[in-house]
């Protein structure tokens, strides 16, 4: 069974690689898949190589080279280890214009500089550059798995590319701002995400808003799971409490009864004498509670808390 993670992330990739864009669009996304799942290979008839784990992502980069610049690219496929033996899909395109095609695209001058992205960066089109960069390098972990931590991430090939773009991202202060933090890892520039509110966010961003809503709900589900499980855990606790306190006065009940008649006390220290010896797993608003209705004597939780408080003192002075 094909790992939650994995499944979670193709499943983003997959929604937003059937979306529509157009071709200025296309053409933002193209780079940023490019540059940082594409190698170039130099020469008088240039080549151009890119490889995914996903068909319709593979398909989408097949069409978009060849309707935004009239490239024949061609598509095949070889079998790989990894994750259980999965195919790899590799896109290649043999064209001269390739070069022309590399600055166009704000990836390479020449087949050999790497360029910074500038009109890649404007707001109009950095949704589409950083959507190429998510299908090309992007994970997120699915909430409904395990662990308890939220993670989302790019890789990029380029420090620059992957600080500008963090930059820019962190900037959207009227959607709630997709704070991303950059590590190092290896050869490889990461942004990443760890609060779930900021990965709903960045998923509706990139146009994977089914996707999103899995996630809020499987986030949801699973805080509900948490913190019901946190109040049982506190309820144990409490109710162990409990009993050490009950188990506490009845020993010190016991031990002044072998000395003293209980008709010796007044009528509000025996109602609570009785109760006490009667519920032994019961809190002291309880208590309370209990002799009001049963007894018909008026009492507070503190009032019972005083009796039983002074009856413990008693107990301890008895040799």
């Amino acid at each position: 069974m094909e790992n939650q993670e994995i499944a979670f992330a193709k499943k983003v990739k997959n929604e937003i690689a059937v979306n529509s864009y157009k071709k200025e669009e296309m053409k933002y996304l193209l780079s940023g898949f490019i540059r940082n799942a594409g190698s170039l290979s130099l020469g008088s008839n240039p080549s151009l190589t890119i490889h995914t784990e996903i068909a319709c992502v593979a398909k989408l980069i097949y069409s978009g080279l060849k309707e935004v610049y009239g490239l024949t690219p061609a598509i095949a496929y070889e079998k790989t280890n990894r994750f259980k033996k999965g195919l790899v899909y590799l896109v290649t395109v043999d064209d001269k214009r390739l070069y022309d095609v590399m600055l166009d695209l704000e990836v390479l001058e020449d087949g050999m500089i790497r360029i910074p992205p500038k009109k890649g960066l404007l707001r109009k089109n950095l949704r589409y550059l950083v959507i190429g960069s998510f299908l090309a390098n992007g994970s997120v972990n699915n909430p409904s798995s395990g662990k308890t931590s939220y993670f989302l991430e790019m890789a990029f090939s380029s420090k620059t590319d992957a600080l500008a773009i963090k930059r820019k991202l962190t900037s959207f202060k009227e959607e709630k701002t997709m704070n991303f933090k950059y590590i190092k890892r290896r050869e490889k520039h990461v942004l990443y995400l760890k609060r779930s509110d900021q990965i709903s966010v960045f998923l509706s961003y990139i146009g994977a808003v089914e996707s999103m809503f899995d996630f809020e709900n499987a986030r949801i589900v699973k805080e509900d799971i948490n913190i019901n499980n946190r109040l049982s855990i506190c309820d144990s606790a409490n109710y162990g409490k409990t009993l050490n306190a009950a188990q506490t006065d009845i020993d010190a009940i016991n031990k002044i009864l072998s000395f003293k008649s209980l008709d010796l006390f007044d009528e509000k220290t025996q109602a609570v004498i009785k109760e006490r010896l009667k519920l032994k797993d019961a809190n002291y608003r309880e208590l309370a509670a209990s002799i009001t209705e049963n007894e018909g004597i008026s009492i507070t939780k503190s009032g019972v808390v005083h009796i039983l408080s002074t009856l413990r003192d008693k107990a301890k002075d008895i040799k």
